[in-house]
């Protein structure tokens, strides 16, 4: 996903790694593109070395270089098959450590549960507060309403955020009724084919 954001904003201008690190910030990129801000430099230069992008120029600035750089043909190819790629597949991006603690929930006592899931639902409030927050900058840094494509997005990033909070909540109710035990199927009755996986 770092390949595809770098050389989607390298297409729109000619960037140095630091301006991209500043774009990404805004937009808060790590928190909904999982990229890590202090992997680009060496994401740039792996770029470089595969032709996909290319020095334009560097600039010396009192004590510093400013390495400035372009996408080049090859990169622009790869962005629009990347993109293509990337939409055609399906991505459920479902919260896997989440669904794993709840699994084995009933190994927790009641009372470390609760806490762990009264934490979890305050900072998925405090993320919504702050997808808010990142709407309003957005708006104020273009200096102009966001176009429909963007609304749908942050619209969307409140959607699953409120969703992961409604579902934790539901669970919350329901400790205190079930005893989320593990219930594991005796393997013999897979092995004779009794249970299909595929099923």
């Amino acid at each position: 996903m770092t390949k595809l954001m770098l050389l989607g904003l390298l297409q729109q201008k000619d960037l140095t790694g630091y301006e991209i690190k500043q774009y990404l910030n805004l937009s808060h990129a790590e928190s909904w593109a999982g990229i890590k801000t202090g992997s680009i430099y060496y994401a740039l230069k792996a770029m470089e070395e595969k032709k996909l992008v290319t020095v334009q120029s560097v600039e010396n600035v009192g004590n510093r270089s400013r390495t400035i750089y372009s996408i080049t043909e090859k990169g622009k190819k790869f962005l629009k098959k990347e993109l293509e790629d990337t939409l055609s597949k399906v991505d459920l991006n479902f919260p896997n450590s989440l669904y794993t603690s709840l699994t084995f929930l009933g190994e927790l006592p009641y009372k470390k549960a609760i806490k762990a899931i009264n934490t979890h639902i305050n900072k998925l409030e405090k993320e919504l507060e702050n997808w808010k927050a990142d709407e309003n900058l957005k708006e104020k840094a273009q200096s102009k309403p966001l176009p429909g494509y963007m609304k749908a997005l942050f619209k969307n990033g409140y959607k699953h955020i409120k969703a992961n909070i409604e579902f934790l909540k539901e669970i919350r109710e329901l400790l205190p009724k079930e005893s989320f035990e593990v219930h594991l199927p005796p393997l013999s009755k897979i092995k004779k084919g009794e249970i299909n996986n595929e099923s």
